[in-house]
């Protein structure tokens, strides 16, 4: 039986099919699998990893202070108000008011996929247009943006048990200092530990003897504490800048301030107040913890005075790289800045994470492949598998290309979509190539049968006479 022509071939394929068509005999085909390969490999190696995709959900807490009032009389003229006026914003979705004692404060979520500039303008400028609504006494409105990417994603513990809180947050900040300068760092700040602070007690008995004022103390400590430019001096090709005044810097320099004057001589502040240079009031306690299972070396006590830094990374940026980058930085100042009776721990690393948690799961879908591979050549032949082999790793090469080039970052997220895709992928290869077997298997036997009645029809007009020959031979007889 003759087969049928080239054209009317062409002509029952599809537009995939004739794609398909072209790519198969095209010496192109080659050269776009080593491009899709590079190109899957390069964003294997580069994409941001994370532990969780990226959610933009713009949100900010407006926070309004307004001295003296008691939260009943915040939330009636400060928080109500605010929120009526904002819930009325385009594009927001839900605000939340909490009042406090001098203070009210005002979160406002926008829906999830809102631009954030756009957004933040937009509460910025419908605050800035109704200033005139707000209480008499009431101190000008701050909006604090709230961004997913200002957690920290990376926390470093200072222990020890022979220096105390403050000596451990001077050496945090120190730290600190070297560590903030990597590149894409963004938030970062020290956990715990008490801040240095001048005190003053005042006595009050000083002070009524003096006739000095808690006003007058406040203002001349306000007044003082500044650093006024006062203009430059030249000399001999030199400039020196000249500034008025100073910024207090220790005890001694308060000490001297001079808060009022009795009988035309100056009373000092050390006169009517004890100033202490010294670790500020404890508000909270930060220690550390070491466990069963800890690894690393243990101190002799359970427990430890302990400070935190914590480190935040850009939007965008890859957590595994700014991870290694700070911790290879705090290894390289770690010998100079930090005693060797302070230990040092990660308590919280989101790259290692991250990068363990995508390597796991680039580890089970490449298992996934060669699972489905072995199946294929066991039912369908080294064909088909071949096939698969070559075409689902390219095809999950293009696609991470494709989320590199948009802007997305390798996660938890993508990489089981990736799976499930494969999985349904493989699921549509098998029903494709069943039903193309079965297809093949039923035209091939009703070409059989067409055949093998063509054979039947053709053996009987050979084998039939004709009624002249008959008649013929019938006359002979």
């Amino acid at each position: 039986m003759a087969k049928p022509a080239t054209g009317t071939r062409d002509k029952a394929l599809n537009v995939a099919g004739r794609i398909a068509q072209y790519f198969v005999d095209s010496k192109l085909t080659i050269l776009i699998a080593l491009v899709a390969l590079l190109a899957g490999a390069a964003a294997v190696l580069i994409t941001p990893r994370e532990e969780n995709p990226r959610i933009v959900v713009p949100a900010a807490n407006v926070i309004v202070a307004k001295p003296g009032a008691s939260p009943a009389e915040v939330e009636q003229l400060i928080v109500k108000p605010l929120e009526a006026i904002l819930q009325g914003l385009p594009g927001v979705e839900h605000t939340y008011g909490t009042a406090m004692d001098s203070l009210g404060v005002v979160s406002v979520q926008f829906y999830v996929g809102e631009n954030k500039e756009a957004s933040l303008v937009r509460l910025y400028d419908r605050i800035m247009s109704n200033l005139d609504r707000i209480p008499p006494g009431t101190l000008q409105p701050l909006v604090k943006p709230v961004d997913v990417d200002d957690v920290p994603i990376l926390t470093i513990s200072l222990a020890s048990n022979a220096r105390d809180d403050r000596e451990l947050r001077r050496i945090a900040n120190d730290v600190l200092e070297h560590l903030r300068r990597i590149e894409n760092v963004s938030v970062s700040f020290v956990l715990g530990g008490r801040p240095r602070e001048i005190k003053v007690d005042l006595d009050l008995d000083r002070m009524r003897s003096y006739g000095v004022s808690l006003l007058d103390i406040r203002r001349v400590l306000e007044a003082t504490n500044v650093g006024i430019p006062s203009g430059t001096l030249v000399n001999h090709g030199t400039i020196s800048t000249v500034s008025a005044g100073g910024m207090l810097r220790n005890a001694k320099d308060v000490r001297q301030l001079v808060v009022a004057l009795q009988a035309h001589r100056p009373v000092y502040l050390e006169n009517i107040a004890t100033v202490t240079d010294g670790p500020g009031e404890i508000e909270q306690v930060h220690r550390i913890g070491f466990g069963p299972a800890y690894t690393g070396d243990r101190p002799p006590d359970i427990e430890n005075g302990a400070v935190t830094i914590a480190i935040a990374k850009r939007g965008g940026s890859n957590a595994v790289r700014v991870a290694d980058a700070v911790l290879g930085e705090l290894e390289r100042v770690r010998p100079t800045l930090i005693p060797p009776d302070v230990q040092v721990n990660v308590t919280r690393n989101d790259g290692a994470r991250a990068n363990d948690a995508v390597n796991t799961l680039l580890e089970h879908l490449a298992i996934a492949i060669g699972t489905v591979v072995l199946l294929l050549v066991v039912f369908l032949g080294w064909r088909a598998a071949g096939i698969v082999t070559l075409t689902i790793p390219l095809i999950l090469f293009i696609t991470l290309a494709v989320g590199m080039i948009a802007g997305q970052s390798i996660n938890r997220i993508t990489l089981f979509a990736l799976i499930l895709s494969l999985g349904w992928s493989m699921t549509r290869s098998w029903w494709w190539r069943t039903s193309t077997a079965t297809t093949e298997s039923a035209a091939s036997t009703a070409r059989k049968r067409r055949s093998a009645r063509s054979t039947r029809s053709a053996g009987r007009r050979t084998s039939r006479r004709s009624p002249s020959s008959w008649r013929f031979c019938r006359c002979s007889g």
